[in-house]
């Protein structure tokens, strides 16, 4: 009897001392696991992916010189450069560059990808700031049309990916017959015939502003399609993308028959009615640079109409961060 207790006794300790070291076993696993995890949890906190860090390329870009034009259709009326573009342009001080704190209140939603994860963008403060190298990857291969608006950009957002043919007084009808830009040659042509010199990617076109004194909005959108046409059979691959007409102030607009907002709406209903029909992208870029009530601010503009630096680099954040 006492050999057979014996027995079954060292049986049942064997037998319990396994058991304890697999239950030892699994905490030691577990507590590894949970070092592991926090660990892991800390690395992130300081890697490029978590500070959503862009990865950017370096580019190299040429952009195209600009010369002023006359206006020859609708009897619109040419509106002047600014003076930050003025002084810009002679190495002179610039106007004022202090940003409105009431564009701050306007909300825009927008998803960007950064460096391979998805970062959604909210405040409008984020979607008119971008690094000057992400602005140029992004822009390459790109060209914009325009008048002086554009021309301004131009010059003071400080980019060089772009080929910008804008000058003051175009229009979108004079855009296919005056020769008022240079092309890669140096030579005199149309802003169209400037885009013969390379394949682009994306073509902007900014027009608007120096036609809002035509009559009839459906001549204004009927010169918008010839240009776009032949803008397309040069570069058929290019996407084309419209901008809307930017504010005015609110003091330019209750002063001036012809360059208010009553005006600057109408003109981007024809514009983006004209994009659908004709299938080629709208964008309203006046989020951008629109104080609370629509209009741009009297503290970034000298006359009313012209930005100053840090507003015309605002609205090439704002198309990157939007991606349009």
């Amino acid at each position: 009897m006492k050999n057979s207790y014996e027995s079954r006794r060292n049986v049942y300790r064997k037998n319990r001392g396994r058991e304890q070291r697999s239950l030892m076993a699994v905490v030691a696993v577990s507590i590894m696991a949970d070092a592991i995890m926090a660990g892991y949890g800390i690395i992130s906190l300081f890697s490029d992916e978590g500070e959503g860090k862009p990865v950017i390329a370096s580019v190299v870009s040429t952009g195209s010189s600009v010369t002023q034009a006359k206006d020859t259709a609708g009897g619109s009326t040419d509106t002047t450069a600014s003076a930050s573009t003025a002084s810009e342009a002679v190495g002179g001080t610039v106007i004022k560059e202090t940003a409105s704190t009431a564009s701050a209140t306007v909300s825009v939603a927008s998803t960007v990808s950064v460096a391979g994860t998805t970062k959604s963008k909210k405040d409008i403060s984020e979607l008119v700031t971008v690094e000057k190298k992400a602005a140029e990857k992004y822009y390459e291969g790109a060209a914009f049309l325009g008048d002086s608006r554009t021309q301004g950009l131009q010059i003071n957002a400080g980019i060089k990916s772009p080929d910008f043919f804008a000058g003051r007084g175009l229009n979108i009808k004079n855009a296919r017959t005056e020769k008022v830009v240079k092309n890669a040659a140096g030579k005199s042509v149309t802003v169209i015939d400037a885009l013969k010199d390379k394949s682009y990617r994306k073509i902007y076109i900014g027009y608007g502003i120096n036609e809002l004194g035509w009559p009839y909005t459906s001549t204004f959108t009927d010169e918008y399609k010839k240009t776009i046409e032949a803008i397309q059979k040069i570069q058929p691959d290019a996407e084309i993308v419209v901008c809307s007409i930017l504010p005015v102030t609110e003091k330019k607009s209750k002063s001036d028959k012809i360059f208010n907002m009553k005006n600057v709406k109408k003109f981007n209903k024809a514009i983006k009615s004209m994009a659908k029909e004709i299938g080629v992208k709208y964008v309203n870029l006046s989020p951008a640079v629109a104080d609370s009530k629509g209009f741009l601010p009297a503290d970034v503009t000298p006359d009313g109409v012209h930005m100053d630096r840090e507003y015309c680099r605002r609205v090439l954040a704002y198309i990157v961060n939007m991606e349009y």
